[in-house]
């Protein structure tokens, strides 16, 4: 059984929380620009939210496109995705990654939840709807998901491959994040600072929750660089 664990060299610590810091100010900054209607904001998230639904609703592609990348990052997907991903960790015996995966998806999802109903932000609203979704607007859901999920995931594997193979799977992950906030946007479900506050906080969990795992037990997990 032992020789299942493997060590996982985890990213500095320092850095991690740095990067959980600017994702927490940005995350708070559009918040508060939502919450007193600033008219610059206002006016830019309209004018985006209109111009990419228009383009969607002018090109059945991208419309298709959109959806099924919608799909894949739906909070349903991020579920399904976390609970394996937990699993496999625990199979190879790193219980501390377990956690810190489940902890950055339920951290996430707490957070979108009340930041939802306090900021209380209506959807983008169009006379042809490519897509419903309920709730508030102000976080995008998906975007936070999709960034805390795979954030985490990049995190927890980038040390244990080579260069080439992590640039792109570096690469590959943002891409996916990335597009699954777009999508929203193109659907016309979520103004762009929605998805960017998503994207803020979902990064925000993930760096936080794979820095906080350097105080966790050491059980099946390797060591944590603190500098």
């Amino acid at each position: 059984m032992n020789s299942r664990r493997t060590e996982i060299e985890l990213p500095a610590r320092a850095v991690l929380f740095r990067a959980a810091a600017v994702g927490l100010v940005v995350f708070v900054t559009l918040w508060v620009l939502v919450g007193i209607r600033w008219a610059p904001l206002v006016s830019i998230d309209d004018r985006a939210v209109a111009g990419a639904h228009g383009l969607a609703v002018d090109h059945a592609w991208l419309a298709t496109v959109s959806r099924v990348v919608t799909d894949l990052g739906s909070p349903v997907a991020a579920d399904i995705v976390t609970a394996v991903a937990a699993v496999v960790a625990l199979v190879w015996r790193h219980v501390v990654v377990a956690v810190v995966i489940v902890g950055a998806r339920l951290g996430e999802l707490g957070t979108v939840a009340v930041v939802k109903l306090v900021a209380d932000r209506a959807r983008p609203s169009f006379a042809q709807p490519l897509a419903t979704a309920s709730g508030n607007s102000f976080p995008s859901g998906h975007s936070a998901g999709s960034a805390a999920l795979y954030g985490v995931l990049l995190l927890l594997v980038i040390s244990a491959l080579a260069r080439g193979p992590r640039v792109a799977v570096v690469v590959a992950g943002i891409v996916f994040v990335v597009a699954v906030g777009a999508s929203r946007i193109f659907l016309g479900v979520h103004h762009p600072t929605d998805v960017v506050a998503g994207l803020a906080i979902g990064g925000a969990w993930a760096a936080a929750a794979v820095g906080a795992s350097a105080w966790l037990p050491r059980a099946g997990v390797g060591r944590t660089p603190t500098g």
